[in-house]
């Protein structure tokens, strides 16, 4: 169970970097300057990230080593759909198959990927996101999402459901300026009785964060922190006969432009903007 819980909370992450762009505010924007997008991410030199945009500047596909989305809009700009493809070499049992996907230069399209699924959107009257379903092409199970709100409109919680059975959820906690600084991940096993698995705080600077335009959703995370992230201290917790908890603590550091934004990360990652 923990590790289905594991698994729908990573496919989530992925997913949440292939929402529409929102606009900065002029905070980050001095004399009405055009807000760049994000067009590519470099890794040692290398494309890892491109990202594509439709005329209205709302992401439509984001193409990565690992994935691919195809985003879909209705007419008032809302996020209704995503197709989402992998590369489903990476995770093949041939070491060699793994090994050389891993390796390669390629990013993934919809021609190169594998369908996996589809993820939909569903939204209440005031324009909350209230539900993501991601159905599985290889499976007639559905798993879901159901988000409740705070007093500042903001996700409190993610609570994450399989075959319309409660699995897990997630707590969200913000700072002053709506950066995510904590997230709790609980499993739900058949006792009800809810168990904390992770803990992840986070560390921010006061630059603009670029993956904030890639997002018009609200789902906590990368694409709705104000700032960047420059220190994250994720903690598993283990039961007493499993020993201690394992915490594993990453900082990062950047270079920015003049407009606050950054421009490479801890020397090898850069963002290409447009």
């Amino acid at each position: 169970m923990k590790h289905k819980i594991i698994t729908i909370c990573l496919l989530f992450v992925a997913i949440f970097l292939s929402c529409k762009k929102e606009e900065l505010g002029n905070f980050w924007n001095p004399g009405n300057v055009k807000t760049p997008l994000l067009s590519r991410i470099l890794t040692d030199n290398q494309c890892s990230n491109e990202y594509v945009y439709t005329d209205s500047n709302l992401i439509s596909q984001v193409k990565s080593q690992f994935d691919f989305t195809m985003n879909h809009y209705n007419s008032t700009g809302q996020l209704v759909t995503t197709e989402y493809y992998t590369n489903d070499d990476i995770l093949s049992s041939d070491n060699q198959v793994s090994t050389t996907a891993m390796n390669g230069s390629g990013l993934v399209t919809s021609e190169t990927g594998n369908k996996s699924g589809i993820i939909t959107y569903v939204y209440n009257d005031n324009a909350q996101l209230i539900r993501t379903t991601y159905a599985l092409t290889s499976s007639t199970s559905a798993e879901y999402s159901e988000f409740t709100y705070d007093s500042n409109n903001r996700i409190a919680r993610q609570t994450m459901y399989w075959d319309n059975t409660a699995s897990g959820y997630i707590d969200y906690s913000y700072d002053g300026n709506g950066n995510l600084i904590k997230e709790m991940l609980f499993n739900m096993p058949s006792t009800g009785v809810a168990e904390l698995i992770t803990t992840t705080t986070y560390t921010f600077d006061d630059k603009a964060n670029p993956y904030k335009l890639l997002s018009g959703l609200r789902i906590p995370g990368i694409n709705t922190n104000k700032n960047n992230i420059v220190k994250e201290i994720n903690t598993i917790h283990l039961s007493q006969d499993q020993g201690p908890d394992k915490v594993q603590t990453t900082e990062s550091a950047y270079q920015y432009n003049t407009l606050g934004y950054p421009i490479s990360k801890n020397g090898n990652i850069s963002f290409v903007y447009v």
